[in-house]
């Protein structure tokens, strides 16, 4: 079902305001948010940033998923992803339940080759088939580490169990299914700990404080990043390439952590330290602990960060260096796209910002469809002009606008 012209960020947000008998200074007061920002998001005049729309829903006392808009039902029925929530979260109620008597497991091995494959599709942003296997492979890994008979039968089947639940994470997360995602995280963190493997836990981490960092809570995202690093300080080989390079997944979310607290100096220094870290493993390691880290990836927050701050001159520069090789996960490029449609549509390049969208659509058609910034983006631009391209068009229909 199509959505009404005025059915975006800036219109849910004036809504709000007005249902809590706010003036847009009086809003503008309560968020710490400049009243002219406040006046072009309502006017769908400019995107809301995460960092706005979390300050602007704390003001509000509304979560920042209805401000979004999320989840995006008649899109998800479209897609057929809507059947899968209610069957995944019965299988999160599984996790203290004992072994299921219907349930015959099959080799671990083969789990894990499973759970490995669908790690890979949540990184390519496949949500469909991703969701499509997650209840029952959940099911299969609760018994099979139920009747586990040894030691290492246990811990492979703990650690299959933790990246079973980050792939659920990734899933319900990015459909805009926030407390399923919480809940994930949480089992995802009691099987790291089963498993005794810090450098999961700290994985774990990371995720906690981008939800965090969605809610504009900047602070303690630092301090839980912090708390990440410490248990890499634990692993059994803190200077392996696997250390190295979860330690500098959390340097590169502690970048985008202090870009949204405005804090330049923070940014450059995590920035620095993950340049450091990418150098020492010379290359990009996608696959380890599924941190996508490397030389790639540190170059791409240089521009997520510089748009951010709202260097966009700065961000421009720092695009203009960057490539992705063939096998970078499409979930980091497709993102990396988005973020260069909002800085174009920004400096007023709507034509430029258009190409990114389409280019978004073409490497993670998935992400790109459910992303809030993709379509706040989209609707900016046509908001904009008089009238919209026909490629415009066709992506505002693509994405339910």
């Amino acid at each position: 079902m199509p959505h009404h012209t005025d059915d975006h960020i800036g219109a849910r947000i004036a809504d709000y305001r007005k249902l809590r008998q706010l003036t847009q200074t009086g809003l503008a007061q309560r968020a710490f948010v400049a009243r002219g920002t406040i006046a072009k998001v309502e006017a769908g005049l400019t995107p809301a940033t995460p960092a706005i729309v979390a300050a602007v829903a704390r003001a509000l006392e509304v979560e920042i998923a209805v401000l979004n808009g999320q989840p995006y039902v008649s899109e998800m029925r479209q897609d057929q992803l809507d059947r899968m929530i209610a069957p995944l979260s019965d299988a999160l109620d599984l996790y203290d339940l004992g072994p299921d008597a219907e349930i015959v497991p099959r080799p671990l091995s083969v789990i894990t080759a499973d759970v490995e494959t669908l790690c890979a599709g949540a990184c390519a942003t496949e949500y469909k088939g991703v969701g499509a296997r997650l209840p029952g492979l959940l099911g299969e890994l609760t018994t099979a580490l139920s009747l586990a008979s040894s030691e290492q039968e246990r811990r492979t089947a703990t650690q299959a169990l933790s990246w079973a639940y980050w792939v659920t994470y990734e899933f319900t997360y990015r459909l805009g299914y926030h407390q399923l995602a919480m809940i994930a995280l949480e089992r995802m963190g009691w099987m790291a700990e089963q498993a005794q493997d810090p450098l999961l836990l700290a994985i774990r981490l990371s995720k906690r404080s981008a939800m965090l960092l969605r809610h504009g809570n900047n602070r303690m995202a630092s301090r839980i990043l912090e708390r990440g690093h410490s248990l890499i300080g634990q692993y059994d080989d803190p200077g392996s390439v696997q250390a190295v390079a979860v330690a500098g997944t959390l340097h590169l979310a502690g970048a985008i952590a202090a870009a949204q607290a405005k804090d330049k100096g923070s940014v450059a220094g995590e920035l620095e330290l993950a340049h450091r870290a990418a150098d020492r493993i010379g290359r990009d390691v996608p696959r380890v602990y599924w941190a996508s880290f490397g030389l790639t990836n540190v170059a791409h927050f240089d521009v997520a960060t510089s748009v951010e701050l709202g260097d966009l001159g700065m961000a421009m520069k720092a695009a203009r260096n960057l490539r992705f090789p063939a096998d970078h996960p499409r979930m980091r490029v497709g993102r990396y796209h988005i973020e260069m449609a909002r800085a174009h549509s920004l400096m007023g390049k709507a034509e430029a910002a258009e190409k990114s969208l389409q280019r978004a659509r073409e490497v993670a058609p998935q992400q790109a469809r459910y992303h809030p910034l993709m379509r706040e983006t989209i609707a900016v631009l046509v908001r904009r002009q008089r009238r919209a391209s026909g490629g415009l068009a066709s992506l505002a229909g693509w994405v339910g606008m």
